[in-house]
């Protein structure tokens, strides 16, 4: 049985997205009978979540400090935590025989065994090392195994937005939610998700519940974003699952990294970029809400075009 070590971040800040990503990676590689050891900051709403999934955690005070004390060695060691050093990567070889990292940006990047990013293209492996083994591109955004099947399924649109999901992930620090409710009509049903990291859950309690519902802690998002005819979201992981689903998405988002990934969805034809959380375009709402039956459908297929749905698949076979 191949022990799998999965070093994650997950904050208030960061939200919850890496978290989720190994989440389904871990249930995929018990599949395979691989045996997952998480190792995670100490926050409470990710530790909630690898509860749920009976997931075994360990919590640390720092990556770097994890090395340092007893950890199992591990056939795989995955990295889920951004920017990683060389001294980390060298130390952490003495416990692992082979390094997976995601979306790293450091030095150490160059001195794993495989690296992979959906949000790079096939050129941007050139600037890594060739001793590395890179997967670059949207086929390997990893997302829940059912959006597979999903983003096999026809969609119908009506001849204009009907029903709206709006969700900022499992945190929402920038507080995108509230700001756009103040601009939708109460004309469309629309549905907020309220993730389990949300620190202001009360001020949903207020809102017309005639026009507007709020669900928590949703474990379908693939059925949740094909139930709806458009969809406003960080430019993170929702962005994708969108893609796959069909759902034309408007996105909002959070960091500099996510707009990135805005931008290539709007030029891929999948989404529009209405820029960062300080800033963003509110002033384009009445055209976005506007969108006839032909615009959402050809949006939908573009994004569905883009990802399959089998980049957890992809994935996993090279981790094993």
């Amino acid at each position: 049985m191949p022990q799998v070590n999965i070093f994650c971040q997950a904050s208030f800040t960061l939200g919850m997205g890496h978290l989720a990503r190994q989440i389904h990676i871990a249930k995929e590689l018990r599949k395979h009978n691989a045996d997952t050891t998480f190792f995670v900051p100490e926050y409470s709403t990710a530790i909630e979540a690898l509860k749920q999934h009976n997931l075994s955690y360990s919590i640390i005070e720092g990556f770097d400090s994890a090395l340092k004390v007893e950890t199992r060695k591990a056939d795989v060691t995955i990295l889920d935590i951004k920017d990683t050093s060389l001294p980390f990567i060298d130390d952490l070889k003495i416990q692992t025989k082979k390094i997976v990292s995601f979306e790293d940006q450091g030095e150490g990047r160059n001195h794993v065994d495989i690296l992979i990013d959906c949000n790079l293209n096939l050129a941007d492996a050139k600037k890594v090392s060739k001793s590395v083994k890179t997967l670059f591109g949207l086929p390997y955004a990893v997302l829940a195994s059912e959006f597979e099947n999903f983003n096999l399924e026809k969609r119908n649109f009506p001849e204009r937005i009907q029903t709206l999901l709006i969700t900022f992930g499992g945190t929402d620090p920038h507080n995108i939610t509230l700001d756009l409710l103040k601009h939708i009509p109460n004309s469309f049903k629309t549905t907020i998700i309220v993730g389990a990291g949300f620190q202001n859950q009360n001020a949903f309690q207020e809102l017309d519940k005639n026009h507007i519902r709020i669900l928590k802690n949703v474990q379908d998002m693939a059925q949740a974003l094909a139930n709806h005819d458009a969809v406003f979201c960080s430019g993170g992981v929702t962005l994708h699952e969108a893609m796959c689903v069909g759902t034309p998405a408007f996105v909002i988002s959070q960091v500099e990294h996510q707009e990135d990934k805005a931008k290539a969805a709007e030029t891929a034809g999948a989404a529009i970029n209405l820029g960062r959380a300080n800033s963003w375009g509110s002033h384009r709402l009445d055209e976005i809400l506007a969108l006839n039956k032909e615009s959402l459908q050809a949006m939908s297929d573009s994004g569905k075009k883009s990802i399959d749905g089998k980049g957890l698949k992809r994935v996993v076979e090279n981790i094993l």
